[in-house]
């Protein structure tokens, strides 16, 4: 993908959604995913074998997958597997595509965004006023920092970014029902979750 469309994506995510704009983009890459291979697994023997032969999905793509197949697909690809024999060899390791196709895609998005925070506009303005991105993504891109003012500035940001939730999460503690709680504010708590846990937690 092109640095201009990397960076519209970027910049889209953290003007529109409250939540850590790479998690977002990975969650949107892996549901399109998804579909696709619901797509060939229902039409395409030849992708079903494929995915025998590769021992399937990982435990989480394939409940991800099963929550938008029908039961059908679902049975088709499950068969697929049972007809390949894979499982006769215990020692067979999953080598899920989904998971290999989803991590080149991350990886891309952490070298874009490495090279992203080299534009001071984007750090001091955009950046700094969102809610940031997770842990996970944060880690990522500081391992590819050399500058140790910008990681420094960073982890500054990030400390700074959560505590700017503690006015909200202090109100919302003191309601005596969550009914109390305005929706903007509830789901700011799963924004705040995956600030500190990463991009699964905001599982499709």
């Amino acid at each position: 993908m092109a640095s201009t469309e990397f960076k519209k994506l970027i910049f889209d995510k953290i003007e529109s959604e409250p939540g850590c704009p790479l998690c977002s983009l990975l969650m949107d890459y892996e549901f399109n995913l998804l579909a696709n291979i619901h797509y060939e697994v229902t039409r395409n023997e030849s992708i079903r074998k494929q995915i025998a032969s590769e021992g399937g999905f990982c435990d989480f793509h394939f409940r991800q997958f099963k929550k938008i197949a029908n039961y059908k697909t679902s049975i088709t690809l499950l068969k697929s597997l049972i007809d390949s024999e894979i499982h006769k060899n215990i020692n067979t390791n999953i080598n899920c595509r989904l998971c290999n196709e989803i991590n080149l895609f991350e990886n891309e998005l952490i070298l874009f965004t490495t090279d992203l925070f080299n534009d001071f506009d984007f750090l001091h303005d955009k950046f700094k006023n969102s809610n940031g991105f997770c842990i996970i993504h944060l880690k990522s891109i500081l391992q590819n920092i050399k500058d140790q003012n910008l990681i420094d500035t960073l982890t500054q940001f990030h400390h700074e970014q959560i505590e700017r939730f503690k006015p909200i999460i202090e109100l919302m503690n003191s309601s005596k029902s969550y009914l109390e709680i305005s929706m903007s504010n509830r789901g700011l708590v799963n924004v705040l979750i995956q600030k500190f846990a990463g991009r699964k937690t905001g599982g499709f």
